[in-house]
């Protein structure tokens, strides 16, 4: 059998190979390394600091644990937004479209608490919280769905313990003209209140 390069020649062993240094190139390091000691060392051969050259210096991070700023008590853009979407109530003189509307708008603003006491305390100075909330818990509206009955115990819970809706205008409230529907609320909200 004859060998593919048509040579006889005697191959490499297959392990690992060794480069071979020899004595001068160790004197030639030896003496650059020295020489360089006293010398400014250039750029591409300084050590890897963590990050590219073509991205800016990073401050070093401190690990301070510090409290979180205080929220303001309104956003002013928040009361801005609650205030334009409650105008669309009166486009609506279904007292049913209504409820679900204001049930939908504090359901959309869930993560927004200023404005979900925003559209609180403005049905309540209006006058409308009793009714249009009592239209959300009513059996039977078309317009409301579990969520948004959710978005409004949890805005009530909210307006509570801001003191912008009393357990007085509860009590009330559970005693007006939807008292079935106020009562069902109470007995969802996470401070009960007794008749």
């Amino acid at each position: 059998m004859s060998r593919i390069d048509g040579g006889n020649r005697p191959s490499s062993p297959k392990g690992l190979v060794t480069e071979r240094t020899s004595t001068p190139d160790r004197q030639d390091a030896g003496t650059a390394a020295k020489a360089t000691q006293g010398a400014q060392v250039h750029r591409a051969v300084q050590p890897f600091q963590g990050r590219s050259d073509f991205e800016p210096a990073r401050p070093t991070a401190h690990r301070a644990v510090t409290a979180p700023p205080p929220s303001p008590p309104l956003d002013a853009s928040a009361v801005a937004g609650a205030d334009a979407e409650l105008e669309l109530l009166s486009e609506f003189p279904d007292a049913d479209a209504q409820g679900g509307l204001a049930s939908a708008m504090l359901h959309a603003h869930a993560n927004e608490p200023a404005s979900q006491a925003r559209i609180v305390e403005r049905l309540k100075q209006d006058g409308r919280l009793e009714s249009l909330f009592g239209e959300v818990f009513r059996e039977g509206n078309p317009y409301v769905e579990q969520p948004h009955r959710s978005a409004v115990v949890r805005a009530l819970d909210t307006a509570m313990a801001r003191g912008t809706v009393t357990a007085e205008d509860l009590r009330s409230f559970a005693r007006g003209a939807y008292a079935h529907e106020w009562q069902q609320i109470g007995s969802e909200l996470s401070s009960p209140v007794s008749k």
